[in-house]
């Protein structure tokens, strides 16, 4: 990198807005606000989570053209395992900023004695995934992105009346009520349950149940009306969820669906999805997005039925870091 044209400095306030248009043209299908973008480090940087940013600038204009990140996510937290990127403004690749950026991170990933480092590439961007291969990353795992156009979703049954029979009954949070206790701590049993079996970077690790309010209740878009639950009695034992998708007015996002290990195989997981579908229609969106790790066949199953469509492949690799014996953890 040309320390001439470009330097390091940290990160500011100022900088969301110039984030969010380097993420776009990383992922112009997914584009994030600045707020959304905000709101999400807030939540990173509550102990014990970790979040750093780095900033390279280009001095003579004084904009933020590469972002360096390392965070710990926070569903498979470890202090010592952070997922890491680098983005750079499109405009200015070429100049070496994203290898120093690299370096930078790794850097500071060695200060905190990391063992292990997650990163993620579009599958198409080969340049992307060179970067990752050069600097010593291995794919684990691929993660396709894809879309349901609203219109031309096909219709899938109504499983409602069968699944009645069996003592099942739909709601919504709105329904229920998003700000009553009893049912956020429901809620949170059942997430806690049903994400286990997600597949992951890493073992999965609950949220505190404060944090999961702030991420799944008070999050940028959230629909409690379109965060549908399946009861059996006063128990919740399954879940899906919407969100606005706040970059664009046209789109929602698919979120999480779950649904408890012994009442999964009877089309609970179906009937959630069919209602994601009707609310969407009946609300004039155009089209829903959602994320599905290749590991979780059943849940592509279905959404492939609805009429998904893969628009997108992310590859999540891995580069595990040698240490001082000294310093590893037992266990």
């Amino acid at each position: 990198m040309d320390e001439g044209r470009y330097r390091f400095r940290n990160f500011q306030e100022s900088d969301y807005p110039a984030e969010a248009r380097v993420a776009a043209q990383i992922n112009p299908e997914r584009p994030n606000t600045p707020e959304e973008i905000r709101y999400w480090d807030g939540l990173l940087e509550v102990p014990p989570f970790v979040r750093v940013k780095l900033v390279v600038e280009d001095r003579s204009a004084g904009e933020a053209v590469g972002f360096g990140h390392l965070f710990t996510p926070p569903w498979t937290f470890d202090p010592r395992k952070f997922w890491v990127g680098a983005e750079v403004d499109r405009a200015h690749e070429g100049h070496g900023i994203g290898s120093a950026i690299a370096q930078a991170v790794l850097a500071e990933a060695t200060r905190r004695q990391a063992v292990c480092l997650w990163s993620g590439a579009r599958a198409s961007h080969e340049r992307s995934i060179r970067f990752l291969l050069r600097h010593g990353f291995e794919e684990k795992r691929r993660v396709w992105q894809s879309r349901l156009e609203v219109g031309s979703a096909v219709d899938p049954p109504d499983r409602t009346e069968p699944l009645a029979r069996a003592g099942i009954s739909f709601t919504t949070l709105a329904a229920e009520g998003a700000e009553g206790a009893e049912v956020r701590h429901r809620l949170y049993e059942l997430s806690v349950e049903a994400s286990v079996d997600i597949p992951r970077m890493g073992p999965y690790t609950p949220l505190s149940f404060d944090r999961f309010v702030e991420a799944e209740i008070h999050r940028p878009g959230g629909l409690p009306d379109a965060f549908f639950l399946a009861r059996h009695g006063d128990r919740y034992v399954g879940l899906s969820n919407l969100t606005r998708l706040e970059g664009d007015p046209e789109g929602l996002e698919q979120d999480f669906t779950g649904v408890r290990r012994e009442w999964r195989g009877r089309g609970i997981a179906s009937e959630l999805k069919r209602r994601t579908l009707m609310y969407a229609r009946t609300h004039g969106y155009r089209y829903i997005q959602t994320f599905n790790d290749s590991l979780n066949r059943p849940m592509w199953a279905i959404n492939e039925r609805l009429g998904y469509r893969k628009e997108v492949t992310w590859v999540h690799a891995q580069k595990d870091l040698a240490v001082d014996p000294s310093l590893r953890r037992p266990g």
